[in-house]
């Protein structure tokens, strides 16, 4: 039953970034909390590393639910994948990050697979509520990478004490 997927939605975003700066922004575990309103990896982004993985599925709700994630996939500039299983068999859910190179910048597939009895369960309700989490997380990335790159503040000149000439 593990094997079989219920469903999956995916969607893709054109962004004016290059595949290496998108990956900058989805590898940064710490940063999340600036354009993911559902999702607060932390740990270190490496294939098959086992990562706290808190989400929620309402960002009106300041709860979040924590359980361990083993990334399964890290290529960097390609693919990042979250893997999650909750409570055995009730559910498990998948999260990709694809990135593909295009001449806009880079082209993003994000995609949740679920599998497991809640998912079978409640398909409709279910479905619906991983189509909104992807929509506004893929918005909320795309205002993140729209913002204008700062540089980091250059160092003031002090003025020298005495007289000048």
């Amino acid at each position: 039953m593990w094997e079989v997927t219920v469903f999956e939605i995916a969607r893709e975003t054109l962004l004016p970034r290059s595949p290496a700066q998108l990956w900058e922004v989805l590898a940064n575990f710490d940063q999340y909390e600036r354009w993911n309103p559902y999702v607060r990896p932390k740990g270190l982004p490496e294939r098959g590393a086992e990562v706290e993985y808190a989400f929620r599925m309402n960002p009106a709700n300041p709860r979040f639910w924590r359980v361990t994630a083993t990334i399964s996939h890290c290529d960097p500039g390609e693919h990042l994948a979250f893997d999650v299983k909750l409570g055995g068999m009730l559910l498990s859910i998948e999260e990709h990050f694809k990135i593909e190179r295009v001449p806009e910048g880079a082209r993003l597939t994000h995609s949740i697979r679920c599998k497991g009895l809640i998912a079978r369960l409640s398909l409709p309700k279910t479905r619906r509520n991983f189509e909104v989490l992807l929509s506004e997380t893929d918005r909320f990335l795309t205002q993140y990478l729209a913002r204008p790159r700062t540089n980091p503040a250059a160092k003031a000149i002090r003025a020298k004490k005495g007289r000048r000439p």
